[in-house]
């Protein structure tokens, strides 16, 4: 069941993207307000806040996932699990912004591709077209394990309640819903998404690899900073660079290499996507 809820998904994204817009989080941010205002968190410890401001979402989700637990056969089970995968995954579509970003390479102009970058590159994307192309190749590397690969892998560990608390966790620190006050309860919760992240970040590496050049992505990942101390900010790097380095790389010194960059960056995590469904399989018959 695992599986097939998890293919269900995947095909269900790509041939109704029109649903991708009902994957929002923005309740999250009336959810914070009001366990702020309800339980003033911004008073307690740091890690006792992030334990208060988490368990009603765990025990929601772990309530409602047991409620459809081999219910009329396990279909209603079947069905839950395809809604929360689907739902947990993303939530943007990175094929969709991939391609918006090739349209705007081909027929738009500088800051349209701006525009269309920073939907996948975290911060302010480069202006000239070869760095902007490099930042947007590394970022596919990295969104996919962030939008899809570990959604999946905790999906498969411990259930959906695992794969929705791992996107909670990722959209309270991207999507910036907590207020600055609360910048000790970040911290802690970006150390928490750190450590969530190593196992999956590694799977995703070894994915990269096998799916693009081995050799070059294994010698990236020996000689990688061992200085950065943030858990969470190695995760990142290790996903941009290591990932980088399996792409077979050229030169970009027009339009049409860096739309051929880009879409070797797609093309390494969509090979890494299939490499990534067989090791769910492998990992479902161990759970």
């Amino acid at each position: 069941m695992i599986i097939i809820s998890i293919v269900i998904a995947l095909v269900m994204e790509r041939v109704f993207p029109q649903l991708v817009e009902f994957r929002t989080f923005k309740w999250l941010e009336d959810y914070s307000d009001w366990m702020k205002n309800a339980f003033n968190i911004q008073r307690m410890g740091a890690w006792m806040a992030v334990a208060v401001l988490l368990s009603p979402l765990f025990l929601l989700a772990w309530m409602i996932s047991a409620m459809f637990e081999n219910a009329l056969f396990g279909l209603f089970e079947l069905a839950f699990n395809v809604a929360l995968v689907f739902f947990c995954i993303g939530p943007r579509n990175i094929d969709l912004d991939v391609d918006r970003y090739l349209d705007a390479i081909d027929v738009g102009g500088a800051q349209k591709r701006a525009k269309l970058a920073s939907k996948l590159v975290s911060g302010t994307p480069s202006l000239e077209l070869s760095k902007q192309a490099l930042q947007v190749c590394k970022a596919i590397l990295y969104e996919a394990n962030s939008r899809v690969f570990a959604v999946l892998f905790w999906f498969v560990l411990l259930g959906p309640v695992a794969a929705l608390m791992y996107r909670v966790l990722e959209q309270l620190l991207r999507r910036k819903v907590l207020e600055d006050s609360l910048q000790e309860i970040k911290r802690v919760l970006s150390e928490v998404m750190g450590w969530v992240d190593w196992l999956p970040v590694r799977f995703t590496l070894f994915a990269y690899m096998i799916g693009g050049n081995f050799d070059e992505g294994l010698q990236a990942y020996r000689t990688r900073d061992d200085t950065i101390l943030d858990i969470h900010e190695e995760n990142s790097q290790l996903l941009k660079t290591v990932g980088f380095a399996a792409l077979v790389q050229h030169p970009i010194e027009n339009d049409q290499q860096a739309m051929k960059m880009v879409k070797k960056a797609r093309g390494l995590f969509l090979r890494a996507l299939v490499v990534w469904l067989i090791l769910v399989v492998c990992i479902s018959f161990f759970v």
